[in-house]
């Protein structure tokens, strides 16, 4: 089989599920990861043939695309600005707005922090953060176990040095640390949206991980923001990534709480999804 016959038949599979420029994109992201063939060398050599023995695992993770397996779970990982991420069905696929709430918190030239991330997932936010800064002192929390299990070999994996503890936040904890950074993207979608929602995300990704299991939207946030107060050093900061219908009310929360200086920024699909705020400084 050609090159030119293995994107034909491998985007013929690929367009029962996605568009015309997805199914194209998925098909040259599998090429360079399993064929090691980048989209210029596939244009040069659009006529070499490929051995049935070479496309074996390359076939395999198109059936698993096939069934409805996101892309990034069926090659396993994602690399996103100099780190490499393990993802599976424990953990959320990494966003490109939690990438933009990443490259805002570090413009503050993190020198010497204690910086905790609530709700860590494959631990990106705090990867990010520890590759990215100077001597900080990452903590990250998740309920999940398995998430855990996936963070931490992302730690290990890009050779870095986080603390990660299996802590609930909407539980009393008895933590006596203080903080100069808090960062959570938590769950803020009403389980009363899931029709909202893409199947594709519902039937792979941690539901636990994006819908709010009760009534109230904003339950991680009021637990975050009342746990920044007690925790949070004097001018710490707290960033949220937010819903974008949403982030107004969270912006009142913290007004209520006397968080000061608070700033919403967009994402760079120009919708408001990140906010900050500093710590008036008194518990």
């Amino acid at each position: 089989m050609t090159l030119r016959q293995l994107k034909k038949l491998t985007q013929d599979k690929l367009l029962k599920i996605y568009n015309f420029n997805e199914s194209r994109s998925i098909f040259h992201l599998l090429l360079d990861e399993f064929l090691g063939i980048d989209t210029v060398n596939f244009h040069i050599n659009i006529e070499k043939k490929i051995s049935s023995d070479s496309l074996k695992l390359f076939n395999q993770k198109v059936s698993l695309i096939e069934k409805e397996v996101p892309v990034q779970y069926a090659i396993g990982y994602v690399k996103i600005e100099g780190l490499k991420i393990l993802v599976d069905k424990s953990v959320l696929i990494p966003r490109p707005e939690t990438i933009d709430l990443c490259k805002w918190i570090i413009q503050e030239k993190l020198n010497d922090k204690q910086i905790l991330d609530i709700g860590t997932g494959s631990g990106l936010i705090s990867l990010f953060l520890k590759k990215y800064s100077k001597n900080c002192t990452i903590h990250a929390w998740d309920n999940s176990k398995n998430a855990l299990r996936i963070a931490k070999k992302n730690a290990d994996q890009n050779n870095l040095d986080v603390n990660f503890n299996n802590i609930d936040i909407l539980k009393n904890q008895s933590i006596k640390t203080k903080f100069d950074l808090i960062i959570s993207n938590p769950p803020y979608i009403n389980k009363k949206e899931k029709d909202s929602i893409s199947n594709l995300v519902k039937k792979n990704e941690p539901n636990e991980a994006i819908f709010v299991d009760s009534e109230d939207d904003l339950l991680f946030y009021k637990a975050i923001i009342k746990f920044s107060k007690s925790h949070l050093n004097e001018n710490g900061i707290v960033y949220f990534e937010c819903h974008k219908e949403r982030i107004n009310h969270v912006k009142n929360l913290l007004i209520i709480n006397k968080f000061t200086e608070i700033e919403i920024k967009k994402d760079s699909f120009g919708i408001d999804r990140m906010i900050k705020a500093k710590n008036y400084g008194y518990a």
